[in-house]
């Protein structure tokens, strides 16, 4: 049967800033069906017209569980101006979070990476603390189908059901059900988020690994959100922590952009290459 997912409390304007305490609580009200909540990570006014497309797609298909998480107020108010009922949220102070000068943080959009972590960790509030099945997802995907009749049968036995992409996962797409504070899948990810934080905030840190002891600063010290969870998902899967794939060979890569000896031996070695490949 068509089942439509429809949240209980309907307001005008749901959500807003996540640095208010009680803030998350109404947005899950506004958003959450039958313990569901799509996770829509829109970011900022760039991405409004596919954030858009997406929310109809969904709301065609009786889908109305979503919680839209953007880069700040103003992308909120615009999609209220359309939407009023539909839950929108921004989190000020991880957009604003100071951040070392390591390559990973300097090369890259400042606004970006910070909502790549605001957005991981929305997952994991929403998951650990408000007991919610999550389908987290990009704006820039395009569904043909309600993906629940799936989610609920074929793949009910699962708890972290991702799309693949190089060498295991996607980051970006991923349904999370029935996980629970203490088991495998909620270490997952929470050990994601440490990762993120530690490489993001703790650079200097590379260091420690098994094959970057030799790294100087700057490092780059890949805090990637996709880098870090495909080495997670290696380290569930042999039962050992991991960082070879995701931040150690990244490391070499580009510390020889920078002209690293150290780096630029390593790189050269194939050897090397393929243990750090193969984790």
């Amino acid at each position: 049967a068509f089942k439509v997912y429809q949240p209980r409390v309907s307001s005008q304007r749901p959500g807003g800033d996540l640095d208010n305490a009680n803030t998350l609580a109404r947005a899950v009200d506004a958003s959450a069906a039958d313990s569901e909540v799509m996770l829509l990570c829109v970011g900022g006014a760039g991405s409004m017209r596919t954030g858009m497309n997406l929310v109809h797609n969904f709301r065609a298909m009786g889908l109305y569980n979503m919680l839209i998480l953007a880069l700040e107020k103003q992308v909120c108010e615009d999609l209220w101006d359309v939407l009023p009922e539909l839950a929108c949220v921004w989190w000020p102070s991880k957009m604003s979070n100071p951040r070392p000068p390591s390559l990973y943080n300097t090369m890259f959009s400042k606004v970006a990476l910070a909502f790549f972590e605001a957005r991981k960790l929305l997952m994991e509030h929403l998951i650990l603390k408000h007991a919610l099945n999550v389908l987290h997802l990009d704006a820039d995907t395009v569904w043909f189908a309600n993906p629940y009749p799936v989610f609920k049968t074929l793949y009910a036995d699962y708890s972290l059901i991702v799309q693949t992409d190089n060498p295991f996962v996607n980051a970006g797409i991923m349904y999370v059900q029935n996980v629970k504070p203490g088991d495998a899948s909620a270490w997952v990810l929470q050990e994601l988020n440490r990762r993120i934080d530690r490489f993001t905030y703790r650079p200097e840190s590379v260091r420690e690994l098994p094959n970057s002891a030799w790294s100087t600063p700057p490092h780059f010290a890949n805090a990637d959100e996709q880098a870090n969870m495909n080495d997670i998902v290696a380290s569930a899967l042999n039962g050992r922590n991991t960082f070879s794939s995701g931040v150690e060979f990244y490391e070499a890569r580009f510390k020889r952009d920078k002209g690293s000896k150290e780096a630029r031996a390593l790189m050269a070695d194939g050897g090397w290459i393929h243990r750090m490949q193969q984790g």
